[in-house]
């Protein structure tokens, strides 16, 4: 059964009109009694003891098994490609800078000066590598590790070791 709560605001007469129009009325209504006034305090409301045990609720249907992922796959030309087609330009070209550092690595700083761009400017760029990495986990079944990480407490851009490498393959460094 549908419970709908209703406030109508305003004389009694035309709250009944109000109300005889919604219950289908012409509007027009005979004023009603009063209701007898009510006391100013409220009645307590008793306590029950022995409250009846609540019914068991039937287990909710367990969702459907999605298809295993490969135990986290490393990089290589073919992922490489496919995710390198769906990134941003600022993002392939933070990857570029970062893949021809020492290590693979760059700070943060220097990156954004590199680039031209501000900390939120440059974040926002390469939230472009997870929208990428997400179509390519679901299209290929694969989990890859980020290829292109942020240290916080070194402050640095870290780019994936395997990503690096097939980079260098595919001739993009």
């Amino acid at each position: 059964m549908a419970n709908v709560t209703i406030s109508i605001e305003g004389d009694i007469e035309e709250v009944v009109a109000t109300i005889a129009r919604m219950a289908g009325g012409d509007g027009v209504a005979s004023r009603p009694e009063p209701p007898p006034m009510a006391s100013v305090e409220e009645p307590a409301v008793p306590e029950i003891e022995n409250d009846p045990p609540m019914p068991a609720l039937s287990p909710a249907p367990a969702p459907a098994p999605e298809p295993p992922a490969e135990p986290t796959a490393s990089w290589n030309i073919s992922y490489v490609n496919s995710f390198w087609r769906t990134l941003s330009d600022t993002a392939r070209q933070a990857m570029l800078r970062v893949s021809r550092s020492p290590n693979h690595t760059q700070r943060r700083t220097q990156l954004m000066h590199t680039l031209n761009k501000s900390q939120r400017e440059l974040s926002g760029s390469l939230s472009s590598q997870g929208h990428s990495l997400n179509r390519l986990r679901k299209r290929r079944n694969v989990d890859l590790p980020r290829p292109l990480t942020y240290s916080r407490e070194e402050d640095v851009y870290i780019l994936d070791a395997d990503f690096a490498s097939a980079m260098r393959e595919m001739g993009l460094t």
